[in-house]
């Protein structure tokens, strides 16, 4: 029998150690970048199917009503008296749930009293994929301080939370410099979500239009209808957080699903960008642009180097304005 000497060696030097630990080190660094984008991709096309899900359930509910839905849904009032009333109807979302196959979500919730009711806090903080990216991380994955409905007057307590998504009507644009109160809608350009009507002298809401396909003269193909708005109730700049969620900074009525908001809140700055920042335009998450559904059901994605003209023609219904995607 063979006695071991010095010489016989039963497992790997320091150094060869060492030299193996760092062939690992590189082949998962070289893995790892695939990884991520073999990931994003797969996020980014489910961000797409929702949002074909999204479209296909507005051309539907178009067909059946002969409109797309309005922003401000419900029974307790015939319409907005006011702006601080848009803030307690039901969503154009919420108006298009049994068109999503949500039908049983529709029905627990009360169409005849405001969305921010306490009887629907439980329907309202329901997480519905089809209106969330996979590709967002938000410190806040409900929307907190739900303004309580006061009958259209102050004060206005905060007492709810809500689901939040990722999805913005796209309602139009801003044409001209703000140098008057914001319900001087003379200054912005309506797209195919229809438009309400001010009595600037009062401060009250007159009307609320519901826009049909029919009113679309710039061509389906060429009007947005819905695009990404993501991170909300948290603010958002270039891809970066600059601000967790802060009742006194950030505006939580976006971000809910369920919850009407002002128009003004959907419709694009006088200098839209996309993936700028959440606060307004289109915003994602996914490297080089967003995803968006057109008004002839097609989804898209909208790099983000798309000029601001481009942005601006796609925003309105008429105005003749040249638009390229390609």
């Amino acid at each position: 029998m063979k006695l071991p000497t010095s010489h016989d060696r039963t497992g790997l030097t320091l150094i060869e150690l060492l030299v193996v630990i760092t062939i690992i080190g590189l082949v998962l660094a070289l893995l790892l970048p695939a990884v991520q984008s073999v990931r994003e991709s797969s996020r980014r096309a489910t961000c797409q199917n929702n949002l074909r899900q999204i479209s296909l359930a507005l051309q539907s509910h178009a067909s059946q009503h002969q409109a797309f839905p309005s922003l401000f849904n419900g029974g307790f009032l015939p319409q907005p008296r006011s702006a601080l009333d848009e803030f307690h109807f039901h969503s154009w979302r919420t108006a298009i749930l049994p068109n999503l196959e949500q039908t049983s979500l529709f029905a627990q919730i009360n169409m005849n009293v405001p969305a921010t009711f306490a009887s629907n806090q439980t329907a309202i903080n329901v997480s519905v994929s089809t209106f969330v990216c996979p590709s967002s991380s938000n410190p806040h994955q409900v929307v907190p301080d739900i303004a309580v409905w006061n009958d259209g007057a102050f004060p206005v307590a905060k007492g709810g939370t809500a689901a939040r998504n990722d999805y913005e009507a796209v309602c139009g644009v801003q044409v001209a410099p703000q140098t008057r109160p914001s319900l001087f809608l003379d200054i912005y350009q309506f797209g195919a979500w229809g438009e309400p009507t001010y009595d600037t002298s009062k401060g009250t809401s007159v009307s609320y239009r519901k826009a049909r396909l029919s009113d679309i003269s710039d061509g389906l193909s060429n009007t947005l209808l819905v695009g990404e708005r993501a991170g909300r109730p948290d603010l958002y700049l270039k891809g970066k957080l600059v601000t967790p969620y802060d009742s006194e900074t950030t505006e939580p009525h976006q971000a809910a699903w369920a919850v009407s908001t002002h128009i003004l809140w959907t419709v694009f700055r006088a200098d839209p960008s996309v993936n700028m920042t959440n606060s307004s335009g289109i915003f994602a998450f996914h490297p080089g642009g967003a995803n968006i559904a057109l008004a002839d059901g097609s989804v898209r994605f909208l790099k983000a180097t798309t000029a601001k003209e481009i942005l601006k023609g796609l925003a309105t219904r008429s105005g003749s304005e040249p638009v390229s995607l390609d």
